[in-house]
Order: C-alpha cells, then sequence, then structure tokens
C-alpha cells in the first residue's frame, strides 16, 4: 500500500470514528410517529360482532374525541366496512344523569 493511501484510510476511519462517537454520545430527541399532524390516539380491538357468526370486527376507539368505530373487513371489495359509529362522551354524560 502507497503511504498517501495509507494515510487517506487513517484519515476517514478516523473521520468515522468521530461521527460514531458524536451520534453515540450526543442526546438525540425520541422518535415520534405522525408527529405534528393533529390526529388523535386510537385504541384497536378485535372482537365478535353481534348478528355476524363469522367474522370478526375491529373496534377503532380515538382516545381525544372519544369516538368509537366498528369496522368489518370486506374481502369481496378489499375494503373496510363501518358499520357502527358513537361518540362515548355522550354515551358517558347519559349515564351520569340517570
Amino acid at each position: 500500500m502507497k503511504r498517501n493511501s495509507l494515510g487517506a484510510f487513517i484519515a476517514v476511519n478516523v473521520a468515522l470514528l468521530v461521527a460514531l462517537l458524536v451520534v453515540l454520545v450526543l442526546p438525540g430527541r425520541p422518535a415520534e410517529a405522525q408527529r405534528g399532524r393533529g390526529r388523535g390516539d386510537y385504541i384497536m380491538v378485535a372482537g365478535r360482532v353481534k348478528g355476524r357468526t363469522n367474522q370478526a370486527g375491529i373496534y377503532i376507539m380515538d382516545l381525544k374525541s372519544y369516538r368509537i368505530a366498528a369496522v368489518l373487513f370486506d374481502s369481496r371489495n378489499q375494503r373496510l366496512e363501518t358499520i357502527a359509529g358513537r361518540n362515548m362522551t355522550e354515551d358517558l354524560q347519559s349515564s351520569r344523569r340517570k
């Protein structure tokens, strides 16, 4: 190996080592999926649907607006079909009045 090549090789390795140390030592911001979109946090649960014996539904709840939707997957159209939706805030308020 020529002397110039050896010097360049060492310089590149030192630069890479410094970059690796900077990345490992400096604190970074935590990763947040879809940050800043203004959308809610969701919970999704699969479960049985009344009146549908061979299909399971997916219940999706938005934790910011407390809306819940029940959806089924339609395999013929390859789409999700919304079968019901509720505003849980109204349900909770009406149960307090009783």
